[in-house]
């Protein structure tokens, strides 16, 4: 097999026809049928179905086709690895990270690496965490460090718990419930909220609250699970919010949000690291890896 019978595969599966890929892959069209005939002959199956409106993945064809996008990505990254280490690196590791770690681990993570493996390029990636979980079964990244709710229970996936971590509900600075001692459920229902989305974990853990002091859901106004926007949101707004305590702190301390006296402790997962379970770890990994457990294990 070589690079461009994987290149085909994927292209293939995006495109659903032989013309089309072979057009974005400059190919004519029936070499391109010919490199497919060689792929079923290979793997001694029949990967596409012919119809008159296109190609149809047949059963077998979607294991393939994941493989597929692992392998070129990892020829990728190999390509780019090659080149670090011709100019002295011991490699690189691509990690995901949600915001709920970069406050404990981000800062402190980069020095423990830094003394334990000082020729380790990181490189960081943020974004959705089902963004972030399809690029790691993509190979795209090598790690992801998130809370390890149901999404990162896969078993494509294995997860290492590295600390608890719980939030808070938070505020602009002046806002008037900020200044109350005591907060009751009847004053949280009552408010406007930005909540995370349908499927966070914690908004199992939200309903279960209201539901146990009697009280309605909110209704939030916006749902979203970006710390920036939300900050940005809880500047312009009497809304409430709920923010992991590292990160509630930190903006604080700068005067940008009040924590609330609200006592309620919110059962949320672990904070860890997810890779794939399949994947040989590569020393830059085993290095990055090494380094966040050190950190978790002294925080």
């Amino acid at each position: 097999m070589r690079a461009r019978h994987l290149a085909l595969l994927v292209t293939l599966a995006d495109t659903l026809s032989i013309h089309r890929a072979a057009a974005r892959l400059h190919m004519t069209q029936p070499a391109a049928s010919k490199s497919l005939r060689e792929l079923e002959t290979l793997f001694g199956t029949q990967l596409f179905e012919r119809h008159p409106r296109g190609l149809r993945p047949t059963a077998a064809t979607q294991i393939v086709i994941d493989r597929a996008r692992i392998m070129l990505v990892e020829m990728q990254k190999l390509g780019s690895d090659l080149e670090l280490i011709a100019n002295g690196a011991l490699g690189k590791v691509r990690v995901g990270m949600m915001p709920v770690a970069m406050p404990t681990l981000l800062s402190k993570v980069l020095l423990q690496l830094g003394n334990d493996a000082p020729r380790v390029v990181a490189e960081f990636h943020e974004g959705s965490l089902d963004w972030m979980l399809g690029a790691l079964s993509q190979g795209k990244l090598d790690c992801v460090i998130c809370r390890l709710g149901d999404g990162t229970a896969a078993t494509h996936f294995r997860r290492e718990a590295l600390f608890d971590e719980s939030v808070c509900i938070v505020a602009r600075s002046g806002h008037p419930i900020a200044r109350r001692k005591t907060i009751t459920p009847a004053m949280l229902a009552s408010a406007d909220w930005i909540f995370p989305g349908g499927d966070a974990p914690l908004r199992t853990s939200i309903r279960q609250f209201f539901t146990d002091a009697a009280m309605p859901v909110p209704v939030p106004k916006v749902e979203c699970v970006s710390v920036l926007a939300n900050l940005q949101m809880l500047q312009d707004t009497d809304w409430l919010a709920f923010l992991p305590r590292p990160i509630a702190l930190q903006y604080a301390k700068l005067g940008v949000i009040a924590i609330l006296n609200a006592s309620h402790e919110w059962p949320m997962p672990a904070v860890g690291l997810v890779t794939r379970a399949e994947t040989q770890q590569t020393p830059a990994l085993d290095a990055f890896v090494n380094a966040a457990r050190s950190v978790a294990s002294t925080s």
